[in-house]
């Protein structure tokens, strides 16, 4: 339902509910990731169809998060929709068909150093930023994969779910000078092996010439705008092209004339709105308006080309006032709409625990306790009826229902609290619990 109210605004830039932010509010694990997937699917094939070859390129998907491992996960789910895309296009291509243009559909991570690679460096780089880069990375990891992290955030082939291995990541043209980081499936079945690698550009150099359709990123990395002039490239404003990517005025002499800059992006997606809040907020509108003049095109007659904007959260509130502070958007509309019984919006209905096991949600309150002394009774009263409910259920075997109880997971707001929350667990917890059922208070 998502999808098709939003069809009108993607597919005509002239109408009016391209001005209209689309927010969609649904509950944790009700598919909002699969919806706005959907629409950015329609948005990446709409483009190659209207604008043949190389015209149909470019970011076209601006997908944004907050927080970091958010959209590290979230990277594997889209990257599967682009690989079906790109098999999609190769298939065509191979039967003749060219619709859907030469140049491959392209996913990007567009983060931070700590995250991916930020350069691709080479043999005898030197500086701060060294061991940060590409070619740094690759070689750490080939040579001790078990104590240097993947070059990039994926474990798994987003494809067919191989384990990437040593020989996953390969620098090209060569290891001493390389210009891309190109992912290979390890799985001789799987469509990504050999010379068909993985749709996936993490480097930030590579991004800035491959232009990948589909581009993930941080807020935070919209810093860096005015401070890296190939990131101008990001917004459509090429000339030339070939076999490698595309290139700008400032780097004369390369490719082929495109005939005109590409189109800029035409869908940005924010995920967890209700995190863009507060001081936060404050800084995210001021780069949402230089971003959206970025993306702004002249289409004549006093008409404006702007981006279609969807975004999506699990809990907000005053979400019209959030959306007018922040993306300048003076109408917003949230799906579901809100009905006369907030129990069935005919695309969701509530359940009774009867129906559909639920959660407990409970609350400690501990006036004059610290938070250690708050963890570890709790984490003593958990932890030992888990283990007193497996031993009931029948021990260590992997049909127990009540193994999933039987881990312990904390959430903290700094690494300073989850330091010493962590001496507590590894020194009082594991001790007390040996002999805290003898000493438990029983009515």
């Amino acid at each position: 339902g998502f999808i098709l109210l939003n069809l009108r605004g993607l597919h005509d830039p002239a109408h009016a509910e391209r001005e209209l932010v689309d927010l969609l509010f649904f509950p944790t694990g009700g598919g909002k990731t699969e919806a706005y997937l959907g629409l950015a699917a329609f948005s990446l094939v709409l483009r190659r169809l209207r604008n043949p070859g190389r015209r149909g390129a470019g970011v076209n998907v601006l997908m944004r998060y907050t927080l970091r491992l958010l959209t590290l996960d979230q990277l594997g789910r889209a990257s599967a929709l682009v690989c079906a895309l790109e098999l999609e296009r190769r298939g065509r291509l191979k039967s003749g068909d060219t619709k859907l243009g030469d140049w491959p559909f392209e996913i990007g991570l567009w983060v931070g150093s700590a995250a991916t690679p930020n350069r691709m460096g080479g043999r005898g780089d030197k500086g701060p930023s060294a061991d940060t880069t590409a070619y740094r990375r690759v070689r750490a990891f080939k040579s001790d994969s078990r104590r240097s992290a993947s070059p990039i955030p994926l474990e798994n082939c987003p494809w067919c779910g191989t384990k990437f291995a040593t020989q996953s990541f390969r620098l090209l043209p060569s290891d001493e000078a390389p210009l891309d980081l190109r992912i290979i499936c390890v799985n001789a079945k799987c469509e990504f092996t050999g010379d068909s690698p993985l749709p996936i550009v993490a480097v930030d150099e590579p991004i800035y010439r491959r232009l990948p359709g589909f581009l993930i990123a941080t807020v935070d990395k919209f810093a860096a705008l005015p401070w890296i002039g190939p990131s101008g490239k990001l917004f459509g404003n090429v000339e030339r092209s070939d076999k490698d990517g595309f290139y700008s005025a400032a780097e004369p002499g390369r490719g082929l004339p495109l005939g005109g800059p590409l189109l800029p992006p035409e869908l940005i997606i924010q995920d967890e709105l209700h995190l863009i809040s507060g001081p936060l907020g404050t800084i995210a509108g001021v780069y949402e308006t230089a971003i959206g003049q970025l993306a702004e095109r002249d289409l004549g007659n006093g008409r404006k080309l702007r981006p279609k904007i969807i975004a999506s959260t699990a809990t907000v509130k005053q979400a019209e006032a959030q959306i007018r502070a922040l993306f300048g958007r003076p109408h917003s509309m949230v799906f579901p709409p809100p009905g006369p019984d907030r129990r069935d919006s005919f695309f969701s209905q509530t359940h009774t625990s009867d129906k559909t096991p639920a959660r407990l949600y409970l609350g400690v309150g501990a006036q004059g306790r610290s938070l250690k002394v708050v963890l570890l009774r709790t984490s003593l009263a958990l932890l030992s009826a888990g283990q007193t409910l497996f031993k009931q259920a029948g021990g260590k075997s992997p049909k127990n229902p009540v193994d999933p109880y039987m881990t312990l997971l904390g959430y903290f707001n700094s690494l300073r609290e989850l330091g010493g929350s962590r001496r507590i667990v590894e020194d009082e917890v594991t001790s007390q619990l040996r002999r805290y059922a003898a000493r438990r208070r029983r009515d």
